[in-house]
């Protein structure tokens, strides 16, 4: 086999590769976000921010995270709680206080990410 032969068959190869991907790129649906009324089963929901340097806030008051604790065994299993971390704060840091905020109360804690508008 010459080498221009060889150029054909995979630039050919190539070619019938890329073409047979195109649907699958063309159609990948888009994500849909929640609806914020989905979410509210008892009442209007709490939501919680946290912002770096451990600063907290509920429904945009401060509050601390020994009273946010206190707060959520006590509300946290009859309203749904909507955690809206910081865009600085790191993966992990995220998974950790959504898992503490679930511990402390709040078993339907979700994470609420705002969405773009267009």
């Amino acid at each position: 086999m010459t080498l221009m032969l060889q150029s054909l068959v995979a630039l050919t190869l190539l070619t019938c590769g890329a073409v047979a991907a195109v649907p699958v790129v063309v159609n990948r649906p888009e994500p849909v976000a929640a609806d914020a009324d989905a979410l509210a089963v008892a009442g209007e929901s709490l939501r919680v921010v946290e912002a770096p340097g451990g600063r907290w806030f509920l429904n945009g008051d401060p509050i601390g995270r020994g009273a946010l604790a206190d707060l959520m065994r006590q509300q946290g299993a009859t309203q749904p709680v909507r955690y809206l971390p910081s865009a600085a704060l790191g993966v992990g840091q995220v998974a950790q206080s959504l898992a503490w905020l679930r511990r402390s109360g709040a078993a339907a804690a979700v994470l609420a990410i705002p969405t773009r508008e267009p």
